[in-house]
């Protein structure tokens, strides 16, 4: 589970950063305007509640996705320890595979290198766990020229 789109994050804290300074700045000047230093400009204050507003709700959306994290990974842990016991696989092998079906069932069809690049592993070792899975019938591999695209097995 770690690693799992860790550009992305990256990203959101990057933009959460600077949005708290942009904050900080903010209220610095809402601070001079308060003691009479400088003119009030309504527009300032206008702004900094509105971007207030945004850093809320970007808090929000960061909090939804940190929960809906931490629900996956309970459940590849739930999922480990009952599959450990039948299939001998280990805890790495249950979350790598449930990070593969996380994505193939959002992307609905991806290639190795594809899987390899947002899973942070090589092309080899995620084609052998497409392989595994493929024989256990949880994913279908189609080929197109000279790719394979793998997708979730229906049902």
């Amino acid at each position: 589970m770690i690693g799992f789109r860790r550009g992305v994050d990256k990203k959101k804290k990057e933009m959460l950063d600077s949005l708290l300074i942009l904050k900080n700045k903010l209220q610095k000047e809402r601070i001079k305007v308060q003691r009479g230093e400088e003119i009030k400009t309504p527009w300032v204050e206008q702004k900094m509640e509105d971007i207030l507003f945004r850093l809320r709700e970007m808090e929000k959306k960061i909090e939804d996705v940190k929960r809906d994290r931490i629900y996956e990974f309970l459940e590849y842990e739930k999922l480990a320890t009952r599959s450990q016991q039948i299939d001998g696989e280990s805890v790495r092998t249950l979350k790598v595979k449930g990070m593969i079906k996380s994505l193939l069932g959002e992307h609905k069809k991806l290639t190795t290198p594809q899987l390899s690049r947002l899973i942070n592993l090589s092309r080899t070792r995620c084609s052998e766990y497409l392989r595994d899975m493929e024989r256990r019938g949880t994913v279908k591999g189609t080929t197109v020229r000279r790719q394979k695209f793998y997708e979730l097995a229906k049902k």
